[in-house]
């Protein structure tokens, strides 16, 4: 018994020990991957109008560290939303699809042995689709757009896990719809959660 005891605590130490040093080292280790669940609000009034404006958004991201504390990493994932308008008296639904990529920076700055904060900045290229049905006849519209984002997150470590909170503002140039270039942009902020691991 004694044996079995010794053995899993020294497996124990062999697995933690790596990851105390990498946290020593780099703040969210030599690499950090996350989950995160956000809600997501765009903030063009075109867009409230047609109420779709609440989106939840369901997203990954991948850090590496650059220098102890300037992390490079990568974020996807995926927002939808729903709503109706009327339209000549008739009920027209809705649905908006949201997917950006984006290529991000930030400095992590370590305010405990287990509490981070970062500020960050990138750009990111976005999928915006819109579907439109009614009286069972549907259509739908896509673009691509450029955009940029700020944000910042918090989050706590516990051992190779860490769980946070996490802000960001998103601008985008105007969406081409139809082929039509429109006053309208994809500009949003979102406001959750995640959870995460470190390497």
């Amino acid at each position: 018994m004694r044996k079995i005891v010794f053995l899993l605590v020294a497996a124990a130490m062999v697995f933690m020990v790596p990851s105390v040093e990498a946290q020593q080292a780099y703040p969210l280790g030599r690499a950090n991957v996350a989950l995160k669940l956000d809600y997501l609000r765009f903030t063009s009034s075109e867009v409230e109008d047609l109420g779709l404006e609440n989106a939840m958004y369901i997203g990954g991201e991948v850090f590496f560290p650059v220098w102890r504390a300037l992390y490079l990493g990568l974020e996807t994932g995926y927002a939808w939303s729903s709503g109706d308008v009327d339209v000549f008296g008739f009920d027209v639904d809705l649905d908006l699809g949201y997917v950006p990529i984006e290529f991000n920076a930030k400095y992590v700055f370590e305010l405990s042995p287990c509490l981070t904060l970062d500020f960050g900045a990138g750009i990111f290229y976005s999928y915006l689709n819109i579907d439109a049905s009614v009286n069972g006849l549907s259509a739908d519209e896509d673009d691509w757009v450029f955009g940029g984002q700020f944000f910042a997150d918090l989050n706590y470590k516990v051992g190779r896990w860490f769980v946070g909170a996490n802000i960001k503002y998103q601008i985008t140039e105007d969406i081409s719809l139809g082929g039509i270039d429109t006053d309208v942009s994809a500009d949003n902020f979102r406001v959750g959660g995640q959870v995460g691991f470190l390497f």
